[in-house]
């Protein structure tokens, strides 16, 4: 099965750029594709439960120890719809999936700086198709 989502590109705060820049390597080796050190922040309509049942045969879960982190990251594959099907992923520290003061916001971190590559400016929707194992 497949889930849709929309979200709207808004800014970030370069947290991210941090981290994946630091541990760019490592996030290659793991997802077996180049990161660009940075993310994409899509606002969805609707809060993004990261531990629903849904998504648990799909979800990457990335602990500090193999990276040498501060944090574990959960990692789900998606693909950008309405941009080729590109492959990306949904990225977020486990900290921030438990525990997030806007849980309706995503990350996706891809290959290539997706504002760049695709032309997204905030404001701009863009589609991801997820796979599940079953509806909630």
């Amino acid at each position: 099965m497949v889930e849709l989502l929309r979200g709207r590109v808004q800014a970030g705060k370069g947290d991210a750029s941090h981290w994946l820049h630091l541990f760019n390597a490592a996030y290659s080796r793991k997802l077996r594709m180049p990161v660009y050190p940075g993310s994409l922040n899509l606002a969805l309509d609707h809060a993004f439960d990261w531990f629903a049942t849904r998504h648990a045969g799909n979800v990457i879960w990335f602990g500090r120890e193999e990276y040498g982190g501060e944090r574990d990251i959960l990692m789900l594959p998606c693909e950008l719809v309405d941009f080729d099907r590109r492959r990306a992923f949904l990225w977020t520290p486990t900290t921030a999936a438990r525990n997030r003061s806007d849980p309706w916001v995503v990350e996706l971190i891809c290959e290539v700086k997706l504002r760049e590559t695709c032309g997204l400016e905030d404001g701009d929707i863009v589609a991801l198709a997820l796979s599940v194992d079953a509806v909630d």
